[in-house]
This record gives C-alpha cells, sequence and structure tokens, in this order.
C-alpha cells in the first residue's frame, strides 16, 4: 500500500470518527441532577444540566449545554432579598479545559435575560458563558431553562489571516452560580459557587469540511469607523428581519448583535435567543435551540449620525442607549482580558418598557 492511499485512509477514518462521536449524541445526553446546588442561600435548590449536538458552521459541529433549574420557597426568598440590592442571578458555563468556545448563541425562559461572555486567557476562545435573569426573583416550584452554545471551531491566525481552527482534545464544562452586579455595563460577579455539575467530552479527530462560502473567523472584532458610536437599540414591538432592515435604511450601521422573543413547545414562557447578528443566518441558530422566534427585540451595534437620527425617530424604536464603551470594559472586566468588543452585551430594555408596560 503506498503511503498516499495511507494518508487517505487515516483521514477517512479521522472523519468517521468525528461524525460518530458527534452523532452519538441524542436529543439530549446525560441529565446531571445537582441537589441543593452550590449550598448558598440564592442558589436553586435542583439543577440539571444535559447537553446534545448542534450545529455551528456545519451540521453536529458544536454542543448546546442546556440547564433546567428549580427553586424552592426558602430560596427562591433567598435570591429575592439579593436581586431588591440590585445584584442579578447568573447561570454559568465553563470550560476550564480551554478547548471549546462559546459561539455567542443563547436562549432562556428566565425573565428579561441577557448574555455575556469572556476569554480569560487570552488565547481568542470564549471558554466561559454567562446568562443574567432579570430584576425578578424566580418562582417557587417552576422550572427555568438556560441554553448556551459552544463549539471546537476558534480563531486562529494562519500564515498572516485569520482561520477556523478545529480543536480535537478532549476537556470537561462545568457549571456554576454567580450574583451579578451592572458595573458600567459589564456586569461582574459579587458571589459565585463552586463547579456543582460537570460534565466531559471526549476527544476527536479531524474537523469536518466547511464549505467554500464559510466566513472567515474573527481573530478580532472590527474597528467602528471614525464617524460611528456604539448604541443598544430597543425596539417598541417584535420586529420581523425585513421590518427592522427598513428602520435603519438610512445612514450606515454594523450591527454586532440581537436579541429576540418567541415560544418553546416545552413550556408556555416567554423564551429570549440572541447571538451574533448575521443577515444570512438571521434568526436560525434560535430555532436550533428550540426557540421559535416571533420577532426582534433589540439590537447592539455601531452607527453614524444619520442612520442614529432615524432609529430616534421611527415609531418602532422605543429607546436607545449607548453601548457601553470597550476601554471601560475591558478595565472592570476582572478576570478576563476583554478581547472583544462589548458588541454581545445588548442589555435592552425590552421587558421594563414593553412587556412590563
Amino acid at each position: 500500500m503506498t503511503r498516499t492511499a495511507v494518508v487517505l485512509i487515516g483521514s477517512l477514518l479521522a472523519v468517521l470518527v468525528v461524525a460518530s462521536l458527534l452523532l452519538a449524541l441524542p436529543e439530549w445526553i446525560r441529565p446531571a441532577a445537582a441537589e441543593g446546588v452550590g449550598e448558598a442561600t440564592w442558589t436553586p435548590s435542583e439543577s440539571t444540566t444535559s447537553a446534545r449536538a448542534g450545529r455551528f458552521l456545519v451540521a453536529q459541529d458544536a454542543i448546546a449545554y442546556r440547564t433546567d433549574a428549580v427553586w424552592d420557597a426558602d430560596q427562591s426568598q433567598g435570591l429575592a432579598a439579593y436581586v431588591e440590592s440590585g445584584v442579578r442571578y447568573t447561570h454559568e458555563v465553563n470550560d476550564r479545559s480551554g478547548r471549546l468556545s462559546a459561539t455567542g448563541f443563547w436562549a432562556s425562559n428566565h425573565p428579561d435575560p441577557s448574555y455575556d461572555r469572556d476569554d480569560d486567557d487570552g488565547d481568542r476562545r470564549w471558554e466561559e458563558a454567562e446568562i443574567i435573569a432579570g430584576a425578578v426573583a424566580p418562582e417557587p416550584g417552576v422550572e427555568y431553562a438556560s441554553v448556551i452554545q459552544f463549539s471546537r471551531w476558534h480563531g486562529k491566525r494562519v500564515r498572516g489571516r485569520c482561520e477556523w481552527a478545529w480543536d480535537r482534545r478532549k476537556g470537561e464544562t462545568v457549571v456554576l452560580s454567580q450574583l451579578s452586579r451592572d458595573i458600567l455595563g459589564e456586569w461582574q460577579a459579587e458571589r459565585y459557587t463552586l463547579a456543582y455539575e460537570a460534565l466531559p467530552y471526549p476527544r476527536v479527530g479531524m474537523g469536518p469540511e466547511l464549505p467554500e462560502e464559510t466566513a472567515r473567523a474573527r481573530c478580532r472584532d472590527a474597528d467602528p469607523r471614525d464617524d460611528q458610536q456604539g448604541y443598544v437599540i430597543t425596539f417598541a414591538r417584535p420586529l420581523s428581519w425585513t421590518e427592522m432592515s427598513d428602520v435603519t435604511s438610512a445612514g450606515s450601521a454594523r450591527w454586532t448583535a440581537f436579541e429576540a422573543i418567541g415560544t418553546s413547545a416545552d413550556d408556555d414562557r416567554i423564551w429570549t435567543c440572541g447571538g451574533p447578528f448575521d443577515r444570512q443566518l438571521r434568526s436560525g441558530p434560535c430555532q436550533r435551540l428550540g426557540v421559535e422566534v416571533e420577532g426582534l427585540t433589540a439590537m447592539a451595534g455601531y452607527l453614524d449620525d444619520p442612520a442614529l437620527e432615524q432609529l430616534r425617530e421611527s415609531p418602532n424604536v422605543i429607546a436607545v442607549d449607548r453601548l457601553r464603551d470597550s476601554l471601560t470594559g475591558l478595565l472592570f472586566d476582572v478576570g478576563g482580558f476583554g478581547v472583544e468588543r462589548p458588541g454581545l452585551t445588548v442589555n435592552d430594555r425590552y421587558w421594563e418598557l414593553v412587556l412590563n408596560d
């Protein structure tokens, strides 16, 4: 057998190993129940985290971690006391092995949630991702769900340009809880638990083939133009993608992230889903996370004066708020390198101004 044939056979086997390992994940796998979560007065009384294979760039190249948590009456009352002081309950999934990277897509049925992610060691992988609940204490006995997507793909410089790189190594993700406070637009932990759930993932083979049209990975976020400033736009009602495009037809805008509300087949609650803005993907990742989108509720991005003026005059816009400054965010991003601009921290006011009106 020739050397070339051996290499081709080896490559084929590696691809088959990747496919078999990823496809082996059923709809949701490995429920791991944790009782008396975190042993604090404000944490859930029960928590179950599970995982399933999903899609980021191609089919079966991502893992979605879903945590279902329940508070009993005492835990809910304990958390409510903290919420009244201005802090928020935060659910964190962290790949402390440093192999996976949070894609930025997430979903939750917590009221008024926000999302944040961090690159703690500056290697351009977002190993830490959080969903921050709003200023409403959980109802005792009601199940609250948080879904966060990770992938083995990450941005890496190859021959002077940014490429998608695939990490084959095994590792382990952990789940923990925090109490966070909004400091100049950045959620910072004031209290946190030790990890109370751990989900290992296996070593795999070569990364799957990417279509030619797959967008390049970002090794760093592009700088806004000199005439653009960062803003969070809250809509007065859920907008379709077409309506959103009409609202922002003037001037120039570089959108970075969206939030939307919708429903899930799992319950009759209001779900929020969000992630990086992509005109081709639109809200497709939300459907893959189990949320049927009703419409966009907020956008974050960088706008010039004509675009900003049009948005402020639109009847479809209820609030225009400044996006936190990236340098300020870096200074207050304790424990993280803050190498990405704050474009995914939407922190909109849809629940405050629309749903709770």
